[in-house]
């Protein structure tokens, strides 16, 4: 290879990086990632015009970069997850950009090629959201999260149809930027313009027109942010202090007209699920209520079960000596009365709540030990819930990074939540674009099912987001505080609340017969190729 193409192939990977991690790192930038893959696609042009071979390295290098600029922040949690984490989802994506570069070479008509890109990522995409080691953070369809007036319709589609419309876009862009055919330049003209534009002029209408306070009522809430040092939380400071700290944030806001109060996740610690009321927190916390009796309390606790049972009755449950017990990640609703009901974190943290596979691969539990992870997963739930409370309201509590699962936590306002929280701990990355990205996800699930979001952060950003992803109010990075807001309620289902991510979906189906369709046409091929010579 000669050394100019390698400099121009490693600057297009390069600009590559930086378009596709702008719209994550600096706000109201998404539009970019509309033209983002077009240094991609140029790579695979050279690469066949000027027969390049192992050209799959430097498109593994411009996802790398990509998932480094967008993702770097990982690395202040832990050193060896984040590269674990970067180099695996770098991995996949080129991965399915090779297949796409497989489809070219077999198929002569290029319009088939991106079909099947489209199909394979969206497909990819999908799957991701489901398996146990699943980290969903760079959706292509995320791009637009401090965008929102953009991508109203993901009401209809969710954030995988942001994620088509990227792809969409590029391909368009690109075929016209490298064809030279007068009629199909106006052709492809016309095209872009309306795959582009049509989607935006769309958003905005319903933007613009969308009344933010219709199907429900305005109520009161109180969010928490403590502001404890996560390294610090842990078995370091007492729970009673707290506690304190925590009902003392609350009072400087709180009013008889509050409804909800909502806290970070894991505020409070070995709660056991079969005596709740045993706990000290939970009595102090009822105490406070009696004085609010139209209040409830929506706190995150690190809880536990006890099975008197001699096998072992799940396949995350733990052994100390000769009991067995399952801990979780859990959100407990409560009020002055004896009502509370639980919901446990369902998509868990890899390596760090979950070790993917381990009923499969024993193994993986010490090695992933040895480097600073989770001895064990954590207990968990099949499905989100939504949680009643005195007022006959329901909120549907996203716990950390479950924000991120459009489709997961959609079922939530299907069991009736007429708003949603999350509750997380943002401080862990420290003053980077971590926590940020992980607060304006949150507006993507507001338009998706047209609730309005009450975000509580230990440390990080704390607010309230209406159901067109607008932040309401927030907090500063670092800042032990309380506010109080409203919100207004909503029990009107959208498209994507009563059917999910159904691009992903059919995406995922059509996924293994195209795959089939492109082997079957490449042995044709070959075989045509063979007669040839005969």
């Amino acid at each position: 290879m000669k050394k100019k193409t390698r400099q121009r192939l490693l600057l297009l990977a390069l600009i590559f990086g930086v378009l596709t991690s702008l719209p994550y790192l600096v706000p109201h930038t998404g539009p970019v990632a509309l033209v983002a893959f077009i240094p991609l696609f140029f790579m695979d042009k050279i690469a066949s015009e000027e027969g390049i071979p192992r050209i799959w390295w430097y498109h593994y290098l411009a996802f790398l970069l990509f998932n480094i600029f967008a993702t770097f922040w990982i690395w202040f949690v832990s050193e060896v997850g984040s590269i674990v984490a970067i180099v695996l989802n770098t991995l996949q994506m080129s991965m399915v950009f090779a297949l796409y570069r497989w489809s070219r070479k077999v198929f002569t008509r290029r319009w088939i090629s991106y079909l099947f890109l489209i199909i394979a990522w969206l497909a990819w995409e999908h799957i991701y959201f489901e398996i146990e080691l699943s980290w969903p953070w760079l959706v292509l369809g995320n791009s637009f999260a401090t965008s929102p007036s953009l991508v109203q319709w993901y009401e209809i589609i969710g954030s995988l149809g942001g994620s088509l419309w990227i792809l969409l876009s590029n391909i368009l862009i690109f075929s016209l930027l490298t064809e030279s055919d007068g009629v199909r330049v106006r052709r492809l003209t016309a095209a872009a313009c309306l795959v582009v534009f049509l989607p935006i002029v769309a958003s905005l209408v319903r933007y613009y027109t969308i009344d933010c306070e219709s199907g429900g009522e305005k109520i009161e809430v109180v969010v928490v942010q403590p502001n404890i040092d996560p390294f610090k939380k842990y078995g370091v400071l007492p729970q009673d202090k707290m506690d304190d700290a925590m009902l003392s944030l609350v009072r400087r806001v709180i009013t008889p007209e509050t409804r909800y109060i909502v806290t970070p996740e894991t505020f409070t610690f070995d709660m056991d699920l079969d005596r709740p009321t045993a706990h000290h927190s939970f009595v102090k916390y009822q105490s406070f209520l009696e004085e609010y009796p139209n209040t409830n309390l929506l706190v995150g606790i690190f809880s536990h079960r006890i099975y008197p049972t001699v096998s072992r009755p799940s396949h995350s449950a733990r052994k100390s000596g000769s009991v067995w017990y399952d801990v979780y990640n859990s959100a407990v609703l409560m009020d002055a009365g004896d009502i509370y009901s639980y919901y446990h974190k369902s998509k868990l943290v890899p390596g760090v709540e979950i070790i993917p596979y381990e009923r499969y691969l024993p193994f993986l539990s010490k090695w992933i030990s040895g480097f600073g992870g989770s001895s064990g997963s954590y207990g968990s739930q099949d499905e989100m819930d939504a949680l009643e409370g005195n007022d006959g309201n329901k909120v549907g509590p996203m716990i950390c990074y479950e924000s991120v699962y459009g489709d997961f936590s959609r079922m939530a306002a299907v069991k009736g939540a007429t708003f949603m929280a999350v509750m997380t701990n943002d401080g862990w990355w420290g003053d980077t674009p971590g926590y940020r990205q992980h607060f304006r996800y949150a507006g993507l699930r507001a338009i998706e099912m047209r609730r309005d979001v009450v975000h509580a952060a230990n440390t990080g950003i704390s607010g309230i987001i209406n159901r067109k992803g607008d932040v309401i109010i927030r907090t500063g990075w670092w800042e032990e505080t309380s506010f109080k807001g409203y919100i207004n309620t909503n029990d009107n289902l959208t498209p994507f609340t009563l059917y999910g991510d159904i691009i992903g979906l059919v995406a995922a189906y059509l996924f293994l017969p195209f795959t089939a369709v492109v082997i079957i046409a490449q042995i044709r091929r070959r075989k045509s190729k063979q007669q040839g010579h005969l």
